[in-house]
């Protein structure tokens, strides 16, 4: 009887991991966001997440303190017949990335190609992280009226109002080949 009533508390009893949970970020079509480019049939659109509260909610923590700018990036393609491949790694930033203020080396030390913060160079294995990584964008196929939506992470001072920011979005053309560069300027 011990024993049924042992396992049946481990059932119901929620581990303290599973306790935390971060919201989604609210998602609507590409073309609602104020900040988007349309372009070979696709809609590109980007929002930086600034706001410290907003940090707070979908990330439970504020990056920005951290030298960390979490910006959302949908991408949707309108097109009835053309499918485009979207490779995150391919993403970066038009100009380089100026990291400067307190906590310049370390931000520096996390940034990958195209000057984005790289996840996989933070070696805090918190939940803030996993998080973070689970949110990012994925690269992926888009079929003809297909969509998809992350996060990449840009570098920002600390210290300082951080500078306007180009970031150029490749998307190659599946059956032509034929690359597409999206810019956004936020």
């Amino acid at each position: 009887m011990a024993v049924i009533c042992t396992l049946a508390i481990l059932f119901l009893v929620q581990p303290g991991y599973a306790s935390n949970h971060f919201p989604d970020y609210p998602v609507r079509p590409a073309g609602e966001y104020a900040n988007k480019v349309a372009k070979a049939g696709l809609i590109i659109a980007v929002e930086p997440v600034e706001d410290p509260e907003q940090q707070k909610t979908y990330f439970n923590s504020h990056l920005s303190s951290k030298g960390i700018l979490p910006v959302f990036i949908i991408i949707q393609n309108t097109s009835a017949t053309d499918a485009y491949l979207f490779d995150k790694s391919a993403v970066g930033l038009g100009d380089a990335a100026e990291v400067t203020g307190k906590g310049a080396r370390k931000t520096a030390s996390r940034l990958g190609s195209g000057g984005l913060v790289d996840l996989t160079l933070i070696n805090d294995a918190t939940q803030v992280r996993e998080n973070l990584v689970k949110k990012e964008v994925r690269s992926k196929t888009l079929s003809p009226g297909s969509s998809l939506y992350g996060f990449v992470y840009v570098p920002v001072p600390t210290d300082a109002p951080r500078k306007k920011m180009h970031l150029q979005v490749p998307l190659a053309n599946a059956q032509s080949g034929e690359t597409e560069v999206v810019n956004l300027f936020f």
